[in-house]
C-alpha cells in the first residue's frame, strides 16, 4: 500500500515511476494519493484511490482516512511519500509491529527545505527546522527503509540504523511515441511549480534582457502550477512588455510535458542558491537531457560539473541576466551546434541518468523479502 497526503495521484515520481514500477513488477498495489483531473488509465495489479484535496491545516483528515485503511488492510508493505505520515507510520508499527514493513520516501531533506519555505515567518525557520529534524529522525526509527531521492540527503542520517536505499529521481520516458517539429520560433521551456526560488522571476528577467536584445523573436514557456502571488507576475510581464513573449500554463500531464519539450529549443532551470537547492540535482535537468535539449542552469558546483562534463549545456548566476541572455542568444544563432550540444545530453540521459536502473533498486527493496 502506497500512500500520499500531498500529492496528487499524477505526480511524476510517485505514479508514473514508482507505483507503475512495482505493479508491472507483479507486486499488488493499493495507491492512495490526491485527487487531481486528469486521463486515468488502467494498470494492472495496480489500483488507485483518489482523495479530495485539503487545505494545509486540515490535512489530518487524510491521516487519520489511511490509517483506518491501513489497518484493515491485507498489505504486508506499506510505501509513505511524505514527512507528515511519519506519524501514521508511527501508529501502524506500534500497532502491527513485525507483521508489516515500513518505507520512508524522502523526496526533499525537510529540516534544510523548512528554511527557505515562503508560507513561513522567517523569523520562525531556524528553530523549526531544528525541532523538525529531532522529530522526523524520532519518527523514522519506526521505519525499515528509508528511500532517498538525492545522495545528498543520507549523510544527515548516519545515526540512523535502517535500511537506506538511493532511489534517484532520473527520467522515465513516457510509453507513448511523439513526433512533432520545433516551434517556428525559438522557445524555451520550464516545467515544475513557479515560485521565486525555483526561479520564476529570473526566467521572466531573462525574457526581458532577451527581448532587448531584439535578436530573433522567442517564447518562453512555463508549465507548472503557480505558487506565489499571480497578480505580481502577470503586472511583471505587463510592465515589460513580455504579452507576446511568455506563455503560462498550470499543472499538465506527463505526456504532455513530453510533447512541450519534443517542440521547444533550450530547456531553463534558474534554481536559486538555497541549501535544498544546491544539494540537489533538479530533476528538470535529467528530463531535458532525455529530451536532447540544450541547457541553461544556475552555475551551481554540481550543475557545472555534470553539463560541462557532458557538454550538454552552460550554467550561469542565475541573477545575471546578462549573461544568461547571451546563452540564450548562443542557442539561437548556432542551431547546429545546439542540436549538438542537446544530443550530447541524450547520449549521457541513455547511459547514466535514466530510471530503468534506479527501478530496479525500488523493485529489490520488496522482491528480496518475498
Amino acid at each position: 500500500m502506497m500512500a500520499s497526503s500531498v500529492h496528487v495521484w499524477s505526480d511524476t515520481r510517485i505514479y508514473f515511476k514508482e507505483a507503475k514500477t512495482l505493479a508491472e513488477s507483479g507486486l499488488e498495489v493499493d495507491f492512495y494519493a490526491i485527487d487531481y483531473p486528469g486521463e486515468k488509465t488502467i494498470t494492472p495489479n495496480l489500483t488507485m484511490h483518489y482523495m479530495e484535496p485539503q487545505k494545509r491545516y486540515k490535512r489530518f483528515v487524510h491521516w487519520r482516512f489511511l490509517y483506518k485503511k491501513m489497518l484493515r488492510s491485507d498489505a504486508m508493505h506499506f510505501h509513505f511519500h511524505d514527512p507528515e505520515l511519519l506519524f501514521v507510520a508511527r501508529a501502524l508499527k506500534k500497532r502491527l509491529g513485525d507483521e508489516i514493513t515500513i518505507t520512508y520516501d524522502m523526496h526533499e531533506h525537510l529540516p534544510a527545505a523548512i528554511k527557505t519555505k515562503q508560507w513561513l515567518p522567517a523569523f520562525i525557520r531556524p528553530s523549526l527546522s531544528s525541532l523538525v529534524e529531532r522529530v522526523e529522525k524520532n519518527l523514522m526509527k519506526y521505519c525499515d527503509t528509508v528511500i532517498f531521492a538525492e545522495l545528498s540527503y543520507k549523510e544527515n542520517y548516519t545515526e540512523l540504523s535502517l535500511n537506506k536505499v538511493d532511489v534517484l529521481n532520473y527520467p522515465i520516458l513516457p510509453k507513448v511515441e511523439i513526433t512533432a517539429d520545433k516551434e517556428p520560433i525559438f522557445t524555451l521551456v520550464y516545467v515544475g511549480i513557479l515560485i521565486e526560488q525555483r526561479g520564476l522571476f529570473n526566467m521572466l528577467h531573462l525574457a526581458k534582457a532577451l527581448r532587448e536584445k531584439q535578436t530573433a523573436p522567442f517564447c518562453l514557456k512555463l508549465i507548472g502550477p503557480t505558487f506565489t502571488d499571480e497578480e505580481k507576475v502577470k503586472q511583471f510581464i505587463v510592465e515589460n512588455d513580455l504579452e507576446d513573449y511568455v506563455s503560462i500554463y498550470g499543472r499538465m500531464q506527463y505526456k504532455d510535458i513530453w510533447q512541450h519539450y519534443a517542440t521547444a529549443h533550450v530547456g531553463v532551470c534558474l534554481l536559486h542558491p538555497t541549501p535544498n537547492n544546491l544539494n540537489s540535482h533538479s530533476t528538470k535537468l535529467f528530463e531535458y537531457m532525455a529530451a536532447g535539449l540544450p541547457i541553461i542552469a544556475s552555475d551551481f558546483p554540481d550543475f557545472t560539473k555534470m553539463l560541462t562534463e557532458h557538454k550538454c549545456g552552460e550554467t550561469s548566476d542565475p541573477y545575471d541576466y546578462e549573461r544568461l541572455a547571451e546563452i540564450a542568444e548562443n542557442y539561437i544563432l548556432d542551431p547546429e551546434g545546439s542540436k549538438i550540444t542537446g544530443s550530447n545530453g541524450r547520449k549521457a540521459f541513455d547511459m547514466f541518468y535514466n530510471w530503468e536502473h534506479e527501478g530496479d533498486k525500488l523493485r529489490a527493496i520488496y522482491l528480496n523479502e518475498n
